[in-house]
């Protein structure tokens, strides 16, 4: 599969309209804000795409998602 074939999804980081490639979480403004050990763990659940369906993937995954919403909704929207 070529990078032009791949598909994207929405991020889902809370009110981001940003569209990702599928082998990412979320975009790269938002993928920053996750600490460095939960954005280890989704990687290294990931595994280069073996992990794709794997519990531990969707509980590094919603873990990620959930700080990063969680870190947004003490943020001012103009911030």
């Amino acid at each position: 599969m070529t990078a032009a074939d791949e598909g994207t999804h929405r991020c889902p980081a809370k009110r981001c309209p940003r569209q990702v490639p599928d082998h990412l979480l979320m975009c790269g403004e938002h993928w920053r804000m996750v600490p460095g050990p939960v954005q280890r763990s989704v990687n290294m659940a990931w595994r280069g795409g073996a992990g794709r369906f794997s519990t531990e993937l969707m509980a590094a995954q919603a873990a990620a998602v959930r700080l990063v919403n969680e870190r947004l909704e003490r943020t001012p929207p103009d911030a």
